[in-house]
């Protein structure tokens, strides 16, 4: 790499002249910029389109689903007023039930009733009721039709109770949008018959006529059964599939998506869709760009920076070849000063005069030596500035070396050091000096049951209780090892150690920390108690081993419980 540079720098370009260097420099310095902010700004701009798109598109489809919903939840109440009415449940009951005068009766009636409810509305292409063999009960109704309607309802899948959404079209190619619904006898809540209502696709597509996306967007109702066209704006009521659309919109929900995707169209040509389901249908709202259309903004914003960039280069040559000239004849004459010196010496000077950028120049060069002159008058001065950050840091190390790596409280190395420390106060202040060792019960079974990381998480516990519950400055609650902890009280007596201790116990058992390998249900602890008046005799291992054995009594004795060593034999203290 450094030959590579030193064959590029020392050898190539020093055989160009300095004012052919400075214009390609200045051609390269004005174009790369501007060929990268093109490139950045055509990305970015893109990016930007399309998510500009995603936000409006996503919006108004589901301002769209929603609006749909309310017409169908709208068309669904008004059908179950009907069902449920005395004339539809009576002339139902008169179907089924009556002489041959009363059925033809009941379909009659039933006509009248239809036509009473949606004879008015010109939005309603079909309107039957058909017998639970999903005959049309009218005997009017041609028997070609009788049969395309009784295919589609045997088609339609089970309702469960709720009406079901679909797309239904006659032989003479009227397209119908169609709501089912089961009709059952109030008394029994048997089947008696199913509602068949057909509606003009434009009573819907009326809903997002008004909407434009721009961009040649299109926007339209699908079935994500088979991808089947169910509303489009406009006049374009088609039964076109876009099985493409449905099958990436699977796969994007599929992947954790939301509401957009993209997809490639039968012509090969990408799109960009947002969906939005209509809750209670198997029918989505989808909004689809076509990626080029998009595009085409931001490819006209790339001819215009294209067009800028010619422009800049045949300025930015102009331009360079006159700033080359200007700088390369007094920059000769400044080189040649400079190679008149002998001496790196950071004293030495250049005289220097006029107002051009040469002069600058000398200038800069003379306060750059001041500096190098002054920075080297000061390093010593920084280097015992770092000396001391670095002790700081030591320190600070030293902190973290005394500490419980998992538990946040000292660890054995800290605990042994403040013994020590604490049993030469005692001796020479004869007060007497008080040790807790504490140990977490079945906390091996703790582990194999519940795992490591439980494990952990109940040992942080206990040791932020003992944290809590040592609030003298000369109290410390360290780790001695695995479940065990261990507490120095210094100056205390056996009745406020035993008390320390049964608080730390109980507010252990209160926390009620699950354990079902245990006899108590939940974590306990056993604590052993030494609180002695110490003399020169006493050693550290002595006042550990007293603790100790109190702690394993008290494990001996059914666990959960405080047990004092007082130094000569050993009593046992509050148990629950």
């Amino acid at each position: 790499m450094k030959k590579t540079l030193d064959f590029l720098s020392l050898k190539l370009l020093r055989k160009i002249e300095i004012r052919y260097r400075l214009i390609n420099s200045f051609v390269l310095v004005s174009l790369v910029p501007l060929l990268i902010a093109g490139i950045v700004a055509y990305r970015e701009s893109s990016s930007a389109s399309q998510e500009k798109i995603r936000i409006f598109a996503g919006e108004v489809v589901k301002q769209v689903a929603q609006n749909m919903l309310q017409q169908i939840e709208k068309i669904e109440s008004s059908s179950e007023e009907l069902v449920v009415s005395e004339r539809m449940q009576g002339a139902l009951s008169a179907y089924y039930s009556g002489s041959e005068s009363d059925r033809a009766a009941a379909r009659a009636g039933m006509t009248r009733l239809m036509l009473e409810n949606y004879g008015s509305f010109e939005y309603i292409n079909q309107k039957y009721v058909l017998d639970r063999k999903h005959r049309i009960i009218d005997s009017q109704v041609f028997a070609q039709l009788g049969n395309g309607v009784a295919h589609f309802a045997d088609d339609a899948p089970d309702m469960k109770g709720r009406p079901y959404w679909g797309v239904y079209s006659t032989a003479a190619g009227q397209k119908s949008v169609v709501m089912l619904r089961d009709i059952l006898f109030k008394g029994n809540n048997r089947l008696a018959g199913t509602l068949f209502i057909g509606l003009k696709p434009t009573h819907f597509s009326r809903i997002f006529d008004s909407v434009d996306l721009g961009y040649g967007s299109r926007l339209f109702v699908v079935d994500s059964r088979d991808g089947r066209i169910v509303v489009s704006g406009g006049q374009d009521n088609s039964d076109a599939v876009e099985s493409g659309l449905v099958a990436a919109i699977a796969q994007t929900v599929a992947n954790g998506g939301k509401d957009f995707t993209s997809y490639q169209d039968g012509n090969k040509k990408k799109h960009l869709a947002a969906f939005a389901p209509i809750p209670h249908t198997d029918w989505m709202v989808v909004s689809t760009t076509p990626l080029n259309a998009l595009n085409a903004e931001v490819r006209s914003i790339r001819n215009k920076i294209i067009l800028i960039g010619v422009l800049c280069f045949i300025v930015s040559f102009a331009l360079s070849f006159i700033i080359a000239r200007s700088i390369s004849l007094p920059l000769k004459q400044l080189v040649g000063v400079m190679k008149e010196t002998k001496t790196g010496n950071y004293l030495i000077r250049m005289d220097y005069e006029g107002k051009d950028e040469i002069t600058v120049l000398s200038q800069r060069f003379n306060e750059m030596a001041s500096k190098v002159y002054q920075h080297n008058e000061h390093l010593e001065e920084q280097v015992a500035a770092r000396t001391r950050e670095l002790e700081l840091a030591n320190q600070k190390l030293e902190a973290l070396s005394a500490t419980d790596s998992l538990t946040g409280i000292a660890n054995r190395r800290r605990f042994d050091e403040a013994l020590t420390s604490e049993l030469r106060r005692a001796v020479r202040s004869q007060k007497p000096l008080a040790l807790l060792m504490l140990d977490v019960d079945f906390f091996k079974n703790y582990n194999d049951r519940y795992g490591h990381l439980a494990g952990d998480a109940c040992l942080r516990t206990v040791a932020q209780i003992l944290r809590t519950s040592s609030r003298r400055a000369t109290d410390l609650a360290a780790r001695y090892g695995g479940e065990e902890f261990s507490i120095i009280v210094a100056e205390s007596d056996s009745e406020r150690a035993i008390q320390l201790a049964e608080n730390i116990r109980a507010a252990i058992e209160n926390l009620h920390i699950p354990h079902e390998d245990s006899p108590f249900g939940f974590v306990t602890c056993s604590i052993g108690v030494i609180a002695v008046q110490v003399d020169d005799s006493m050693s550290t291992d002595t006042l550990l081993r007293l603790a100790d054995a109190a702690m394993y009594l008290a494990k001996s004795q059914g666990r959960n419980r405080v047990v004092l060593n007082d130094g000569n034999d050993i009593t046992g203290g509050s148990a629950v």
